[in-house]
This record gives structure tokens, C-alpha cells and sequence, in this order.
């Protein structure tokens, strides 16, 4: 079976807080079961302790032979050393799911911790227990109003359609509140962790058979199995569902250092990124990048071809982006005859109608104007995406009126973003007129650049679907040169030698 169910995990009916304490576990108990609370306990939640009675005016469990009816998740927060018999038991009821947050299960090479996963391991293969971690932060069903996440950090985070995968829990929390500053939405979250069980491969086919969610985000420290990874991307890839991926340990330092976390197997970085762009997978270098192009893509269009279109009203930023766009090899095309024609009426005079096109500051501040030339730029036929500028506001009434970006937007087919040509603090005002305007607005030129560039591509690799693997040489004693030969390769000059000291 390629791939393991999640359904109960992300969508349980009954739950169990196994630890279930005031103060063990660091508050994490307390801090989830207020979180089920705030939400109105939308699935049924028993606790569980062998130590305790009563809790939070609840009846407390000794163990899971005890309850009333059988669990589809348990929310493990006790000592690792505890947690294979405590699991054995459970599977033993009939349990269907645990997560795992407990960490010392053979990170960083401790032999210990090695065969306490293999402990673990052995009951998921025996018993089908799916298992969520170890060694993460848990998770958030967002449509089903589910916070597996033991702060209240994670209670305001809005509903959207962007699915979440990453193996690094801090990291994790931290960008999903990130991103919900910038305007982000969420279906589902999860923090894979070590991976013993359920895996990435595992939750990006949940979320392509998913109905709320549309793009899928994750970050990856290695690859637990790289031919169901593959399976899945090429799942969503046929979903029309763009997975977009930060790739931590590109470098043998940085594998070091995921091996260390997670206990991630180290995976040749030119071999990720093959596979990445076989499969249409959109991969980016920073955290920053990651909401950028989540913001992009869930925009839902993609252009025709790769040419681009910047419109502003300042000299300096169409300065920085050519630089940056020459830099890139982006394709910045004139505006045909026509279009020159229409924007000389409009911008502001002596300053030619090129591309990117700086209208003038004469523009600045007249939104209609400027909504005006954006407009006839997105017409135009050589362009096949378009970047406005435009800065969110602090407090309303500050950035004129966000209808007028809908109407760009909806006066074209082409994707339309807006950009900043630096970082901003957004605000409910900014989100506010974000969602109004319709388009999301982006930050900082360089992520501008690589977010555009990253649309075409994806777009670019969608029309012309995934490549076929060519079949191997068919002569087993083939060499070298007539293996290159075979795919169309001009061998390298070489020679053999008899020994190591004659080469």
C-alpha cells in the first residue's frame, strides 16, 4: 500500500489525552484540552491517567481497556520511556491513531532512542496503528475546528485553502502565524516530526483528495520514501494542486543538522531538485519565499508563458527589478506599439511608457489613473502576468480604494499580484483590504521575481505534463561512452589507464 490513511487522525470523531495533568508535560495537557474547549470540544474527548480521577470537572480513565468506546486518536503527552506500552495497550483496544510529541526516539544517533522507535514501529506494523511523530507539534483541522496544538497560539489561525506538512515543529507554528499575518488561510496543518509511521507522502495524498484545500505547503528536512513522495506529487500535480517546498539540508552541513533533529535521512540535493521539477514541484530557497508563493498560488491562475509585466510609480524600484530580473533571465518584454500609444495619455510626461513601467509620482497617489494604466498593461499581448504595485494600509482609507485593484483583476485572465518593494507590517486593515482588492499583495522585489518566475514554470511544466523515464540501455556490457551515446550525449575525451599511477 503506497499510501497510509490519515482520515482519523485529521478528522477523528472520539479523542484521548493520554497524560492527561494539570502541570505534567510542561502544561502541553491543559494547554490542548483548552484548546478543545475554546472550540466546543468538536469531537468527544476523554482523558486519560491512571494517577488521577477527576479532571477539569471530567471523569478521568486509568487506561484505554477502561473506556467507553473505542478512540480514534490519542494525544500522547508522556515520557518516551512510557509510550511503547502504553501504545501496545492501546492498539490492543482498538485504538486507531496516536500523535507522538514526545522527542528521544533515536534523534541525533542515540542508540536508546533507536530501538524504542523499532519498539513503536514494530506495534504500528502488528497492529496498523498509525502513528503521528514522534518528536512534533501536532496539528490543526481547521474545517473541523480541531487544535492537536498545545498552545493557544494557534486559535485565531483563519480557514483557507493552503495545506500545511512540515517536519519541523517550531518552525512549523511559527510560520503558519506568519503567514496568517499576511493574509494566509488553512485547511489543514500538520507537523510530521521523525516520521516513524505516517509520513509526508502520507498527508499530501490527504490533502490532493481534499476538497478545501487548494495549494500544498510544506517544508522537509529528508525523505522517508522517495518513490511515494513521488506518488503523491504526481497525484497533485494531476489534481492541479501546486506543492510547493522548502527543502531543509541542501548541503552536507545542513544534513548533518536534519539528521540531528529528526533523525531525516540525508537526500542528495540535485536528486530532490530532479525529482522537484519532474513533478512540477515548486521549490523555494527561504521561509519568506514559502508565504510569498503561497499567497501567489493560491490566486488559483497561471499565465500562458513566462513574459512579465511591472507597473509602478518609482524610478528606483523598476531600477532594482530589471537588475533583478537580468540577473534571473526573466523575460521583461516592450509593450507593443498600441499600449505605448494609450500609456503616453496617461502617465505623466517625459517618462517613457517601457517595461517595467514607472508612471511617475505624478500617479502615486491618483489610484483611479493608476488603475487605469494597469489595466491597459494587462492587455496587452506580449504580456502573460502582471505585478502592480501597492502598499496595504495601516488604518482605513490610507491606500484609496481596493476596489479599483478588483477591477484590474477582473478586467483580465492573467495572474495579477501586487508588490512592496520592501517588508511591511500588515495589520486587520491590510488583510481587510486584501481580501477587497482580491489579489494578493507580495513583498520585497526579489521574492516578487522568484514568485513570478515560479508561476510560469509551474504553468510551463502543466502544459506539457510529466516527462517519461526513459527505459535503460538494453546492452547489459555497455560502456561509458556508448551508454551517453544511447540518450543522445557527447561523451567527455577520455582514455583508460592500467593503473591508478599511469591515469
Amino acid at each position: 500500500m503506497m499510501f497510509r490513511s490519515v482520515e482519523t487522525f485529521l478528522r477523528p470523531r472520539t479523542v484521548a489525552i493520554v497524560g492527561a495533568s494539570e502541570t505534567g508535560g510542561a502544561g502541553w495537557p491543559k494547554g490542548l484540552y483548552d484548546n478543545f474547549a475554546h472550540e466546543g470540544f468538536p469531537a468527544k474527548t476523554y482523558l486519560i491517567n491512571p494517577r488521577r480521577e477527576k479532571l477539569w470537572g471530567q471523569k478521568v480513565y486509568p487506561d484505554f481497556a477502561s473506556l467507553p468506546e473505542r478512540i480514534d486518536l490519542a494525544v500522547v503527552i508522556i515520557p518516551a520511556e512510557a509510550i511503547p506500552n502504553v501504545l501496545s495497550e492501546a492498539a490492543d483496544a482498538g485504538l486507531q491513531n496516536a500523535l507522538v510529541f514526545a522527542s528521544r526516539f533515536g534523534e541525533g544517533g542515540d542508540e536508546v532512542g533507536a530501538k524504542r522507535s523499532e519498539a513503536l514501529r514494530e506495534i504500528s506494523d502488528q497492529t496498523g496503528l498509525r502513528i503521528s511523530g514522534p518528536n512534533c507539534m501536532g496539528a490543526v483541522s481547521l474545517p473541523e475546528r480541531l487544535l492537536f496544538y498545545p498552545t493557544p497560539r494557534v486559535r485565531g489561525l483563519p480557514i483557507g485553502p493552503v495545506g500545511v506538512v512540515f517536519q519541523s515543529g517550531g518552525t512549523f507554528q511559527f510560520w503558519l502565524e506568519q503567514g496568517a499575518a499576511r493574509g494566509l488561510g488553512y485547511s489543514y496543518a500538520v507537523s510530521s516530526g521523525n516520521e516513524l509511521d505516517l509520513d509526508m507522502a502520507d498527508y499530501i495524498n490527504f490533502l490532493v483528495e481534499d476538497d478545501h484545500t487548494k495549494v500544498i505547503t510544506c517544508m522537509a528536512e529528508g525523505v522517508r520514501r522517495p518513490d511515494a513522495l513521488m506518488a503523491a506529487a504526481e497525484k497533485a500535480f494531476h489534481a492541479g494542486k501546486p506543492v510547493l517546498m522548502l527543502k531543509a539540508g541542501r548541503t552536507i552541513a545542513g544534513q548533518v543538522a536534519a539528521q540531528s533533529h529528526t533523525g531525516a535521512l540525508a537526500t542528495d540535493d540535485h536528486v530532490f531538485t530532479a525529482m522537484c521539477r519532474k513533478y512540477g514541484v515548486v521549490l523555494a530557497d527561504t521561509l519568506d519565499e514559502l508565504i510569498e508563493l503561497s499567497l501567489a498560488f493560491s490566486g488559483g491562475r497561471l499565465p500562458d508563458g513566462n513574459r512579465v509585466a511591472l507597473v509602478g510609480y518609482s524610478g528606483g524600484a523598476k531600477g532594482l527589478f530589471i537588475d533583478i530580473a537580468e540577473r534571473r533571465g526573466m523575460v521583461v518584454p516592450e509593450f507593443t506599439p498600441s499600449t505605448q500609444e494609450r500609456l503616453r495619455e496617461l502617465i505623466d510626461s517625459g517618462v517613457p511608457p517601457s517595461n517595467p513601467l514607472d508612471t511617475g509620482a505624478g500617479l502615486a497617489r491618483r489610484f483611479d489613473k493608476f488603475a487605469e494604466v494597469c489595466k491597459i498593461v494587462a492587455a496587452d499581448a506580449n504580456i502573460d502576468m502582471i505585478s502592480v504595485q501597492g502598499q496595504l494600509p495601516l488604518k482605513e482609507g490610507e491606500a484609496g480604494d481596493p476596489d479599483l485593484f478588483r477591477q484590474v483583476r477582473d478586467n483580465t485572465g492573467k495572474p495579477l499580484v501586487a508588490h512592496n518593494r520592501m517588508s511591511q507590517n500588515v495589520n486587520d486593515a491590510g488583510r481587510a483590504f486584501q481580501i477587497a482588492a482580491g489579489i494578493p499583495f507580495l513583498q520585497r522585489l526579489p521574492e516578487v521575481a522568484k514568485t513570478l518566475e515560479s508561476l510560469a514554470d509551474y504553468a510551463d511544466r502543466r502544459r506539457r505534463g510529466i516527462p517519461e523515464t526513459p527505459d535503460a540501455p538494453s546492452g547489459g556490457d555497455a560502456g561509458v561512452e556508448e551508454t551517453l551515446e544511447e540518450f543522445g550525449l557527447t561523451a567527455p575525451p577520455s582514455r583508460f589507464a592500467a593503473d591508478a599511477e599511469a591515469a
